[in-house]
């Protein structure tokens, strides 16, 4: 498949969080907010940094062994390249769609179990999750996000409907990020 590319920057790979073993986590996959924000990484800089969700990990000192925060995530991405996620908290959805209408890619912060089953890749949904959207399609409705539970490591994300990541995100207030897209 051909690399796809939104607005003339290249969408990532999807990272699955299943290949990151994290020492002291018992087995279970915790690196989703590494993952997402890898994704976000890498379309940010246009494919010149990509980062895999357990490189990031490995960054964020002290090492946590349970899900991290964006916080965690923004200093293990500084520390390793220079680069900060802007955040926000209770961010007004108009400005959501308004980042993913110019395609300036989002970190999504959402409890799992709002998102319909359709759209989820494990039946097991009580937890809070972090996924990345690259942008939305007026004509469609659509949202193109990267889900780090999805094991299809050779797609460049998927279409859900909007709506979708309108209530995933709505469940945890609104909380999102960003890094500033670098020149093409």
């Amino acid at each position: 498949m051909i690399q796809p590319t939104v607005r003339g920057r290249k969408l990532p790979l999807t990272d699955f969080e299943g290949d990151d073993w994290i020492p002291g986590s018992g087995g279970k996959s915790v690196t989703c907010m590494d993952t997402a924000c890898g994704r976000m990484l890498a379309f940010a800089t246009n494919g010149y940094v990509t980062l895999d969700g357990k490189t990031i990990r490995a960054a964020v000192h002290p090492h946590d062994t349970d899900g991290i925060t964006m916080d965690q995530a923004s200093a293990a991405i500084h520390a390793l390249t220079a680069r900060t996620i802007v955040q926000h908290r209770g961010w007004p959805l108009a400005n959501v769609k308004t980042q993913l209408k110019w395609a300036r890619g989002l970190i999504v912060v959402g409890m799992y179990s709002a998102i319909p089953r359709a759209y989820r890749h494990q039946a097991g949904a009580d937890f809070a999750h972090a996924m990345w959207v690259s942008h939305t399609s007026a004509a469609t409705g659509n949202a193109r996000l990267w889900d780090p539970l999805n094991p299809a490591i050779h797609e460049y994300g998927r279409w859900v409907p909007a709506s979708v990541v309108w209530a995933f995100m709505d469940t945890l207030g609104n909380q999102c990020g960003y890094i500033p897209l670098e020149p093409l």
